[in-house]
């Protein structure tokens, strides 16, 4: 009982937290893109104005896009001039990505998909947006359904299981986290049929790709529970699917498993994003900034907004208030 009252604290947490910080960061093609205070700069390029709460920015090749879900707001930034386009918002935009250079926009309040003047209706609480395969997938999670969108229209929905914290893709399977049940379920978006589930500590919250997915290799997953303080990770030589059918649900290791005292985080970890090398887990709850491998873990900045930080091609980027601080990690 009392394990499932905190899982229950941590989901209200996550889902029913608004933004505390105005600033949003991101890495370009161009360099590091910070927008706060009311302005969008590309240091020694260009500063433009930005909306008055940016709370989430995306990036393309040559575009930036800062949303604001407050003021239902978006502006839009070329790269390489800092020619910069405002836009009016459906209600509470929360997520975008661009498609080529084509900006969609995911307004949860509102239930749609903004393309331009094009508004495609979705399921109640639509909560992720991505792209993958040509097609862009929302998942919503009191509806519990998957919407897949091509040209602009709906193709496919299909009925998942509801309250997922997280929704990404790796290839043609998408990978759900559900906190209360402990378990990351997949599912083949093909035949959109489930591929199996695994139990994962106690409260898992978001996950990344740690590496794999080859035909040799399968994907590694590293999925953030605060309860547990840990970034569990799952590795094999047999891919996911071939994995749970034999029932071998063997492999994951917490961190500091090959260390003694270095298993646990001094803080819950509730996010986790990799690119190559480079691994970071956050913990929104203090702002910490941590940096992991299968051995270790260390501190690399505290007091970090939930999206004042970017992973960049040779390490990571933040706002520490006054600029933006970089290092290198590899």
């Amino acid at each position: 009982m009392a394990n499932g009252r905190m899982r229950g604290a941590v989901l209200a947490i996550l889902f029913l937290a608004t933004p505390a910080f105005a600033q949003v960061l991101t890495s370009t093609t161009a360099g590091v893109v910070l927008a706060h205070d009311g302005k969008i700069n590309l240091a020694g390029h260009w500063t433009v104005d930005g909306p008055e709460n940016p709370t989430n920015i995306v990036a393309s090749a040559e575009k930036v896009a800062v949303l604001d879900a407050l003021a239902n707001e978006a502006v839009t930034v070329d790269l390489a001039n800092g020619r910069a386009t405002r836009m009016k918002t459906a209600e509470t935009p929360i997520a975008a990505t661009f498609v080529g250079n084509e900006l969609y926009i995911l307004a949860r309040d509102a239930r749609v998909l903004q393309h331009g003047a094009t508004r495609i209706a979705l399921a109640p609480d639509p909560a992720f947006l991505r792209h993958a395969n040509g097609r862009l997938y929302v998942y919503s999670r009191t509806a519990g359904m998957l919407e897949e969108i091509e040209r602009d229209r709906v193709t496919r929905r299909f009925a998942l299981p509801p309250f997922a914290s997280d929704f990404e893709i790796s290839g043609t399977t998408a990978y759900l986290v559900y906190p209360r049940d402990a378990r990351v379920r997949t599912f083949d978006l093909r035949t959109m049929k489930s591929a199996g589930e695994i139990a994962v500590g106690g409260v898992p919250v978001d996950l990344a790709f740690a590496g794999g997915g080859t035909a040799l290799t399968a994907r590694v997953l590293a999925v953030a529970d605060p309860s547990a303080k840990r970034v569990w990770l799952q590795e094999g030589t047999q891919s996911m699917t071939q994995a749970i059918a034999r029932g071998v649900l063997r492999g994951f290791l917490g961190l500091g498993l090959f260390g003694a005292g270095a298993s646990q985080f001094p803080t819950g970890i509730d996010r986790v994003a990799i690119r190559g090398k480079t691994w970071i887990a956050y913990d929104s709850s203090s702002g910490t900034l941590y940096r992991f491998t299968k051995q270790k873990s260390s501190i690399v900045a505290k007091n970090v907004a939930p999206h004042a930080f970017a992973l960049t091609p040779d390490g990571v980027a933040w706002w520490d208030g006054t600029s933006v601080a970089q290092i290198r990690l590899r």
